[in-house]
């Protein structure tokens, strides 16, 4: 006999998802949800009190925009850089991505004329909901240091990785409370253990409040949603890629599927999409979607949300 999950079901936005993290950290009314944040990830010598979140929001957020980088780059008062990204999927070469972020930062701070001597240090945060590393550390820092001895070359680079499915680990050491506090407030699955943890403490109180009005909000629920149908589609696109082109085992096979493969992945989301908003299909809906070219599916795939009707959302107009 099958068992159900009787949870509630969840009502507010999930920070695992790069947009909920980034409007919900980068936000101006959240700045000391940005610190506490910080602080507890780098734990510097002398507490950060005051960042300034520097302009990064792309221009449109759209299904066709699943590789923008969703990150919250903020400058402290002392010149110095950080970059946070959360990363709810799996994408390949995660650990060069993060050392390109900081190389980005870093040379940017130097133009025509300026001396060395007047680089910061810059540092990157990646936050991910899979495991990325072999061992069984909830919070990794990579540093430039000398092979041998470990003496410290530069602090100027810094790497920090969070892997959110070891936060056990963390937890059964008592290791960073802070962070472990923070990593059970991202690793949530039921508003219920968020409100627990508002009871555990004040800064996660006001961490669930802002949260909750961000959940509120209509136009922040449609850019979540519309993010999550984006990274649906080419998480399908991928898989049926993938598969096409091992069964074709040559290279040719590889690009003839990763274009059919994603116009599969990217119908089948939008077969569930109008089911879930318009009710059960009839076949000639999903014929008409199995043989659409990428460009369609995408059109209409960025109609669905806001359309009344399924046949709004084929109109040519």
């Amino acid at each position: 006999m099958q068992e159900h999950d009787t949870r509630p079901k969840r009502k507010t936005l999930d920070p695992k998802l790069d947009i909920v993290f980034w409007m919900l950290f980068g936000a101006e009314q959240n700045r000391e949800l940005l610190i506490s944040f910080l602080n507890a990830v780098l734990r510097p010598e002398v507490p950060i009190e005051s960042v300034e979140v520097l302009p990064t929001q792309p221009e449109r957020l759209a299904a066709s925009d699943k590789n923008i980088s969703l990150d919250v780059r903020v400058r402290l008062q002392n010149g110095e850089q950080i970059d946070v990204e959360m990363q709810s999927q799996r994408r390949p070469a995660l650990c060069e991505r993060a050392l390109y972020y900081w190389a980005r930062m870093y040379t940017s701070q130097l133009h025509r004329g300026d001396q060395y001597t007047a680089l910061r240090r810059c540092v990157v945060v990646l936050i991910t909901n899979f495991s990325e590393l072999s061992s069984e550390r909830f919070h990794s820092t990579f540093q430039v240091r000398e092979r041998h001895d470990g003496a410290l070359l530069t602090d100027h680079l810094e790497l920090h990785l969070l892997e959110l499915p070891k936060l056990q680990e963390a937890l059964d050491k008592n290791d960073e409370p802070s962070l472990s506090l923070w990593g059970k407030f991202l690793s949530a699955r039921a508003d219920e253990e968020l409100e627990q943890l508002a009871l555990e403490s004040p800064v996660l109180k006001q961490a669930k409040a802002a949260l909750d009005r961000l959940s509120a909000d209509d136009v922040a629920r449609l850019q979540a949603e519309h993010r999550e149908m984006a990274l649906l589609t080419y998480e399908a696109g991928m898989a049926a890629a993938r598969e096409e082109a091992e069964q074709k085992g040559m290279a040719t096979g590889m690009a003839t599927g990763m274009a059919t493969g994603m116009a599969t992945g990217m119908a089948a989301v939008l077969l569930r999409l109008l089911t879930v908003k318009f009710g059960p299909q009839p076949t000639s809906v999903a014929d008409r979607l199995e043989g659409a070219s990428q460009p369609d599916l995408l059109r209409w795939s960025e109609r669905v949300l806001s359309a009344e009707t399924v046949e709004s959302v084929f109109s040519s107009g």
